[in-house]
């Protein structure tokens, strides 16, 4: 199987300003069952970035970063860090080209993402496997899809009051702990 790899050109001249080339260097990996190699051809490689898959010849300077557009050959340039005018880019010069990425990379990682309901699935089925529990009822049985869902449910809103009681009254409680340490008024 062969992947691209961004890898750094550190040997610049010492007069040159702060860049750093990105450049796509093939990295080879396989497989070997039974002392036969194998490459697999089957996995799809779905660009996770708009960076990684609509630009190429990446600069990195000082405080900002460039890249060359592969659609139209424009080189654009965003803050370090940032990727919303090459976002902006994609979106309205190559529209068509950025939502059929987009649908890609959303069905792949509905694909790849585990659902909070199937880990409790599989959670019962080994609990109820050993030899101190009880099977009271089966995974899907109403009741026992109706417990899970409650589980679950009731996770989600024990973290989500949790996040938001954290959220909103911890900046007041620095701004007091701050005041308090340095004798300030606030």
């Amino acid at each position: 199987m062969s992947d691209l790899v961004s890898q750094a050109d550190v040997h610049l001249p010492p007069d040159s300003p702060d860049v750093c080339i990105l450049s796509p260097v093939p990295v080879l990996s396989s497989t070997s069952d039974n002392s036969t190699e194998t490459t697999s051809q089957t996995i799809v490689n779905i660009p996770k970035t708009v960076r990684d898959k609509f630009y190429v010849n990446i600069k990195t300077y000082e405080t900002n970063w460039s890249g060359q557009c592969i659609l139209c050959n424009k080189i654009k340039y965003d803050n370090k860090g940032v990727t919303s005018n090459i976002n902006r880019h994609g979106k309205s010069q190559h529209g068509k080209e950025y939502q059929e990425w987009l649908a890609q990379l959303n069905e792949s990682s509905k694909k790849d993402q585990t659902k909070i309901t199937d880990i409790f699935i599989k959670t019962n089925e080994t609990t109820r496997t050993s030899s101190f529990s009880k099977a009271h009822y089966k995974n899907n049985h109403p009741r026992q899809i109706q417990l899970s869902q409650s589980i679950v449910e009731n996770l989600i809103i024990d973290i989500f009051t949790k996040w938001f009681y954290i959220s909103t009254t911890q900046g007041q409680d620095v701004k007091k702990d701050f005041a308090n340490v340095n004798h300030v008024k606030m």
